[in-house]
């Protein structure tokens, strides 16, 4: 995967960054500013909408992903209907470990059966 192509406009040094934040604030609504330290980029300030976007287009990603594991581990226990798959390792640990801490109860009838 390409890293994030960037102009050389949208680099600024950290000293120039603390000295013209309005600036750097003002033009990271247009494009991404990155900020750096040392010759090395740092950080980097865009805008909240393009923030939000991206997380919105991860966690997408993430879902489809998720669903797509799901989707092959039921197509092997059809292929394979005497083998049992613990729940663990169909939900992965860390999924489990959430699905662990839910109170059966807090969800209504209502909610449930929508």
């Amino acid at each position: 995967m390409d890293k994030p192509q960037f102009n050389k406009d949208q680099v600024i040094s950290a000293s120039h960054a603390v000295k013209r934040f309005a600036e750097v604030r003002r033009n990271a609504k247009s494009k991404p500013q990155f900020i750096s330290q040392n010759n090395n980029i740092d950080s980097v300030i865009q805008s909240y909408e393009d923030y939000e976007k991206m997380y919105m287009e991860l966690e997408s990603l993430r879902e489809l992903f998720y669903d797509l594991q799901l989707s092959e581990r039921i197509k092997k226990a059809d292929l394979n209907p005497q083998h049992r798959f613990p729940i663990r390792e169909v939900m992965g640990s860390d999924n489990y470990a959430e699905f662990q801490q839910i109170d059966p109860n807090s969800i209504s009838d209502e909610e449930l059966f929508e």
